[in-house]
């Protein structure tokens, strides 16, 4: 990449701040059967604090009126879960969890982005399990986030050795 015609291709460069990796906070995540049209930093935490309750279909709380049903969805053995954030262009990485904007010290040392289409990321919290929520329903095992956590275990029987017999 390069060529800086590649910017005019739409290609991209990702990449990971690690540092932030290693500093990032334990995080609480709702998954929620709904879209917000926003693409900047919200202060969720003031606007949604759920009264999850225990019923006997699972998790139940309402969201604007609606039931809301839930389970609890653990990342898969192995794997670790990040809150991921995208760098602003000569900014140093946006650490938004509870409360106001601060540089990732973890990294001083970060080098300039190369080019104007390289984004960098960095995790600005950590997970290892997240509460998923259906409409009314609990989303269930043929829910498209069961079966995305489904391919880490796809893929290794895909790629392992097949004794020759």
């Amino acid at each position: 990449m390069e060529n800086p015609d590649d910017a005019a291709d739409g290609k991209q460069r990702v990449h990971l701040r690690s540092g932030s990796l290693r500093g990032a906070a334990p995080a609480t995540l709702h998954l929620l059967p709904c879209e917000v049209p926003v693409s900047r930093p919200a202060p969720v935490e003031r606007f949604f604090t759920p009264a999850v309750r225990s019923g006997a279909d699972g998790l139940q709380v309402s969201f604007r009126g609606r039931c809301l049903q839930g389970e609890e969805v653990a990342v898969p053995p192995g794997f670790s879960g990040f809150v991921m954030v995208t760098e602003e262009m000569g900014k140093g990485l946006i650490r938004k969890l509870n409360s106001g904007d601060a540089e990732d010290k973890t990294n001083k040392a970060q080098e300039p982005l190369a080019r104007d289409f390289d984004r960098s990321i960095g995790a600005t919290g950590s997970f290892s399990h997240f509460t998923l929520w259906g409409l009314e329903t609990v989303p269930g095992p043929d829910a498209k986030v069961h079966r995305a956590l489904d391919w880490p275990s796809l893929a290794a029987a895909i790629h392992a050795q097949v004794p020759e017999d």
